[in-house]
């Protein structure tokens, strides 16, 4: 995608920073050339998330890590409210959907700063409203906060694909490509890191 333009805007100076744009099915290394690999918040949105998970091991040295952070898929993921919203916004142009958004910000925004602060219910409100509000994030001012949920809002609905996966399943196709000492992390979110086997 175009983030890599993002990212070089951000980090092309730096002389330890190499940008390389491609497809996640078809990486554009050499089997066995890196010694780690972080994938954060990518596989959930491609079109076959067991095989871009597949084909990722294959380019780690032998011991090499790697770490993966996908949407996590449990018996009531798939009720979230964002799901139901997608059938439709994921269709929306882009720029139509972000006018949406800024569009019903000034009042979905102050409703959820009281309705996601409630002890318990909080978190059942985050579930039935579409909106990206972090309340918990103290150090950010109400205009960072304001600004980070119009475009988290609009990273969960637009992208065409949003596929939630089960840690089983993830920990099957990483096993398979050649991946051990398979964990999970506690921090929230699907988190599995593994390092590739000694044997290629």
């Amino acid at each position: 995608s175009n983030a890599v333009d993002a990212a070089a805007e951000m980090l092309g100076s730096r002389d330890n920073v190499h940008l390389v744009q491609g497809s996640i099915f078809e990486l554009p290394f050499r089997d066995g050339v890196l010694d780690a690999c972080y994938c954060i918040g990518v596989i959930q949105h491609t079109p076959d998330p067991g095989l871009a998970l597949s084909v990722i091991p294959r380019v780690l040295k032998a011991g090499g890590k790697f770490a993966v952070t996908i949407y996590e898929r449990n018996k009531f993921t798939l009720l979230n409210s964002k799901y139901p919203l997608r059938f439709f916004t994921r269709w929306l142009n882009s720029k139509i959907l972000l006018v949406l958004i800024h569009g019903m910000m000034p009042f979905l925004w102050p409703l959820t700063e009281v309705l996601f602060r409630i002890p318990i219910l909080g978190r059942l409100f985050r579930f039935l409203i579409p909106i990206a509000n972090y309340v918990e994030e103290p150090e950010l001012s109400w205009k960072q906060r304001y600004q980070w949920a119009v475009l988290d809002t609009f990273d969960m609905l637009a992208p065409r694909y949003d596929q939630p996966q089960k840690e089983s399943y993830v920990v099957d196709v990483l096993q398979r490509a050649g991946l051990c000492q398979i964990r999970r992390l506690n921090n929230p979110g699907l988190n599995v890191v593994g390092q590739r086997g000694r044997s290629i």
